[in-house]
């Protein structure tokens, strides 16, 4: 990847979509289904269409979208592919939790090297690069005219120390349908329930807080973005059901996720790893 030249062509794009998804979020917009319980919204669409579009156009890129269902990764050769969810949440979209964001993350030969994260209505922007770090800002809409500061960054999961109860970020209906109630994980470790994981990944990723936990299925839509911006800023991921970092473009969805500051998440795994993998969900 040439950077910070190709992530400032990302981030415009990106910019562009939140302008757009924060315009529909203000408004009384319809709601269809792509399957039951998964909503889709015209802010889903248009995201997709802006930043998507944008990188083939722009870059000559493959973009694997969870908005269209014309690319396979096992059909693909290219060895650079942007992994793109122009909203992760959008059930939080659509019942006005800002708990969603933009998530994007590049794919270069096998490893994941780049990604971007964006709330659109906090205006928090997160980004990642390997073996460079980290960065985040607060920007003020409208957006698609800011410009990210790609010179400051930090390795924040290296350099944050651990104060008092580890607060672990986990799903707010795998909270509601109880697939925490058999888990006693002590006192050291509090669950608090947020929306998307990608929003999740981000915060802990930028040292917001030291830990997320997913116990279901998970889609390289949903994590591409946020894991970029963990992993260049010193933290680990697990996938749950293999034990070994979350893997890309394999066709396989990855099985539950636990992912954070690297010591933490080491400990976390050792207490805990057999009832983690025997409370792990295949399917949704």
């Amino acid at each position: 990847m040439r950077f910070p030249e190709e992530a400032e062509t990302v981030s415009k794009l990106v910019l562009e979509a939140a302008d757009e998804i924060l315009s529909i979020y203000g408004t009384d917009f319809d709601v269809m289904e792509k399957s039951k319980g998964d909503p889709l919204t015209q802010a889903d669409l248009r995201a997709n269409e802006i930043i998507a579009n944008g990188i083939r156009n722009l870059l000559g890129d493959p973009v694997y979208s969870e908005e269209e269902s014309n690319f396979s990764p096992k059909d693909q050769t290219s060895d650079r592919i942007w992994i793109l969810d122009p909203i992760d949440g959008t059930r939080e979209f659509v019942a006005k939790n800002p708990e969603f964001a933009i998530s994007l993350g590049l794919v270069e030969k096998g490893e994941l090297t780049f990604g971007i994260v964006m709330n659109p209505v906090t205006g928090e922007f997160f980004w990642g690069k390997t073996g460079i770090g980290s960065g985040f800002e607060i920007l003020k809409n409208s957006y698609k005219d800011r410009k990210i500061s790609w010179d400051i960054t930090s390795k924040y999961l290296e350099e944050s120390k651990e104060e008092g109860p580890n607060s672990v970020l986990v799903s707010v209906s795998e909270t509601r349908d109880g697939l925490f109630k058999n888990i006693r994980y002590g006192e050291r470790f509090l669950l608090k329930p947020k929306g998307s994981i990608a929003y999740k990944l981000a915060l802990v990723a930028v040292g917001k807080f030291p830990m997320t936990l997913s116990l279901r299925p998970k889609n390289d839509w949903d994590v591409a973005g946020g894991l970029a911006i963990l992993r260049a800023s010193g933290g680990l991921d697990i996938e749950i059901k293999s034990g070994k970092e979350y893997p890309f473009l394999t066709s396989k969805l990855g099985i539950g996720l636990i992912a954070g500051k690297k010591e933490l998440v080491q400990e976390f795994w050792t207490d805990f790893q057999v009832s983690l993998q025997s409370s792990v969900r295949e399917r949704w």
